[in-house]
């Protein structure tokens, strides 16, 4: 929960802005944007008991308004001191502050800490005086007042940054930040602190920065957690208390923290909830997984195309014709005088009916075939749900006289076309009984000329129909991957397209066919097309199916491409390094939505500003929406300063691996085998995380230096 101790809400001493004037409407909208739970109100040497009553009500369903005051400090150097009061003294503070600067002129007046102690300590209070922050104050007046308010719990000191909040609260130091607000229109865009354990009155904050065992425990219960047995080993069992929020398992490398993190994964599955892992030792071969086309399906679709199956049967069943030969009407006109008989038949004489189809044939075909398909859905649909008893009747009835109309339709055109057929067999059987019968030679029924051109044009649509295909555009579909620094946004991109005659050996297509067998194919088919009337059409037609058997190929789908590609914003492929690919991947494992995320070394690989920066922040983030997030680390910004609720430290020592369980809320560790073994979180962490007391210190001197 985000709190700001520091907070003005009047321009009460000279130089303070207009804008550190709030009404209560702006300050109860702005709160709410920030998302802030506790404010302080801190104005300099002043503090309006009426003001603070408004506020206070004006945010009491969501925000506690917590009155206080900065006050300007004489000691070693002029600095500034917060004080900040249990609300349930707020009339007592009032007229302690009113007293403090009575008959003074808070401009100039500077008091000292005695003055302030003395008049304010009865009230309840903590103290926050600036530190590392204009105007602090400096060592030797922060140990006098350590020893003046006797209770280090209740003195915080106030940083100017997030980057020094880290360091300092790391270790040994009760460190915050407030917004320190100058004007109330940019409020929700200052920096804040953020209490990991949520605190339900200010007695209660006092008590965890105690580290009150009993109230850390009361806090730590309100989360939801599973119990759960953990195996660093086969022949090892750890009873582990996970919460929904951080856990982290941290100690020397080789004490099992990996094999721990896979059980926990393996146990947490089998509950049924959903889970993501990142596990950085196997990104290398996790990309690969990524960016393969194993179960990528070829869908055809994705490029706008049909599977062109008809096509494809047509020229596996086409059979060529020819026209009829000269020969026969030339026996039918030496032989029509034969018989007196067959020349009163004049059926013999007759040719053959022509059937041409209507614009509406093919559409007809369709339209059924399409009617019976959505007649069939909707018989699955519980229509009484939706429609109500008359409109489920109507509907059904349309359904039904549309299906009845269609087939209607379509029966006339078979009608047509099979009385053509029927018809003109039946002069054919006709004239071959009459020559059997007369030793003739009827009049040939047609000359086979449109009956072979069409059958030629039926070959040749299909051919143009599936090469048409082949030229459709590729499609490109980017999938977001995750954000480089120096890169912008990087996708997945999906590609699908058909062979090209250019292409050679190219892992895009399917591998038991092979790019050369489809491309000869290709050949094949265009040798048809542009070679339609050949006399050899046959068989250049039977090795074009000898072909489409061998690579068992009954349509399109052999021809399209696929692959996997890794990209920037434009498209353009982008090599990702070891690194590189370890960042785009957990930032895809964090960015999934699931129960439980179990992270193994995500730091691996990656440098510490961009872990502070970019992942720590998601981890944080994915806590605050109560997921279980489990991670192994060596990293100090994942391990400290997300504060997890549960620290399970693993080390080996004199032959043993011992198992430590505790958290920084109580600075505690506790030997799960010995609860007399208890160690300090913060000097483990310490140890182990920052390389020792003088590897940190001399990493806070340089912070120190970098922030004055």
């Amino acid at each position: 929960m985000k709190i700001d101790l520091h907070c003005h809400t009047k321009a009460t001493k000279k130089g303070d802005g207009d804008a550190r004037n709030v009404t209560p409407e702006l300050f109860r909208e702005k709160v709410a944007n920030a998302d802030v739970k506790i404010v302080a109100i801190t104005n300099h040497n002043h503090f309006d008991l009426d003001q603070y009553y408004t506020l206070r009500d004006t945010v009491k369903d969501f925000c506690q308004v917590w009155p206080g005051v900065e006050i300007d400090i004489q000691g070693k150097t002029k600095w500034h001191l917060i004080v900040v009061s249990n609300p349930e003294n707020v009339k007592l503070f009032n007229v302690q502050v009113k007293g403090l600067f009575n008959g003074k002129n808070i401009n100039k007046c500077a008091l000292t800490m005695e003055e302030v102690f003395n008049a304010l300590n009865s009230c309840d209070v903590i103290y926050i005086p600036h530190y590392h922050k204009s105007p602090g104050i400096k060592e030797d007046d922060r140990k006098r007042l350590s020893e003046l308010v006797g209770d280090n719990t209740r003195i915080f000191l106030e940083l100017s940054n997030h980057r020094s909040l880290g360091v300092y609260t790391n270790y040994g130091y009760r460190s915050i930040i407030g917004s320190d607000v100058k004007d109330w229109n940019q409020y929700d865009q200052c920096e804040f602190a953020e209490l990991k354990l949520p605190v339900e009155n200010f007695s209660q904050f006092c008590l965890l920065a105690k580290r009150d065992e009993a109230i850390v425990e009361t806090l730590l219960n309100k989360k939801q957690s599973l119990i759960l047995i953990g195996k660093p080993h086969e022949s090892v069992s750890v009873k582990i208390k996970l919460y929904q929020d951080v856990n982290i398992f941290f100690g020397p490398k080789g004490t099992g923290k990996s094999e721990l993190i896979k059980s926990l994964l393996s146990e947490v599955s089998s509950r049924g909830l959903s889970c993501v892992s990142y596990i950085a030792q196997e990104r290398g071969e996790e990309f690969k997984r990524l960016i393969s086309t194993a179960g990528m399906e070829r869908d055809i679709t994705k490029v706008g195309a049909s599977l062109c199956d008809e096509e494809f049967c047509i020229i596996a069943n086409w059979k060529d014709t020819n026209p009829t030969p000269f020969e026969q009407y030339l026996n039918w006109y030496q032989t029509r005088e034969n018989s007196a008989n067959k020349q009163r038949m004049k059926i013999t004489e007759a040719t053959a009916l022509s059937f041409t189809k209507t614009d509406k044939y093919d559409q007809h075909r369709g339209d059924k075939e399409l009617i019976r398909g959505i007649s069939k859905d909707i018989a699955k649909i519980d229509l009484h749900e939706y429609l109500d008893k008359d409109q489920s009747k109507k509907l059904i009835e349309l359904l039904k006289q549309l299906e009845c109309n269609i087939i209607s339709a379509r029966q006339k055109d078979l009608i047509d076309e099979h009385s053509t057929k029927l018809a003109n067999m039946t002069i054919s059987k006709i004239k071959e009984h009459a020559d059997r019968s007369t030793d003739t030679v009827s009049k040939p029924s047609s000359t086979g000329l449109n009956e072979y051109a069409e059958n030629r044009m039926i070959l040749l649509h299909a051919v143009t129909v599936i090469l048409e295909t082949l030229l459709l555009p590729e499609c490109n579909e980017k999938e977001y991957l995750g954000e480089l620094e120096d890169k912008g946004k990087i996708y997945i991109n999906y590609r699908y397209r058909f062979l090209r005659p250019r292409d050679s050996y190219t892992k895009e297509f399917d591998s038991s066919i092979g790019i050369n067998r489809l491309k000869d194919i290709v050949v094949a088919l265009k040798s048809i097309r542009d070679n339609i009337f050949a006399d050899d059409m046959a068989s250049r037609v039977d090795e074009l199916n000898q072909k489409l058997k061998d690579a068992d190929i009954t349509s399109i789908k052999p021809f399209l491409g696929i692959s996997k590609y890794i990209c920037d914003e434009n498209g353009e492929e982008y090599i990702a390094s070891n690194g590189e690919q370890g960042i785009l991947l957990l930032q895809r494992a964090l960015q999934k939505d699931a129960d439980a995320y179990f992270l193994d070394e995500p730091e691996l690989g990656m440098g510490g500003s961009y872990i502070d920066a970019n992942i720590r922040p998601l981890i944080v983030n994915l806590a605050r929406r109560r997921k279980y997030v489990v991670v192994a680390t060596h990293n100090a910004n994942i391990a400290v300063r997300t504060l997890p609720y549960t620290s399970i430290f693993r080390t080996h020592e004199n032959g043993q691996y011992l198992t430590y369980i505790g958290n920084p809320f109580n600075d505690t560790l506790v030997n799960i085998e010995d609860q007399n073994d208890v160690r300090s979180w913060a000097e483990e962490s310490l140890h182990t995380l920052e390389g020792g007391y003088d590897a940190f210190y001399e990493r806070k001197d340089i912070y120190e230096s970098k922030s004055n």
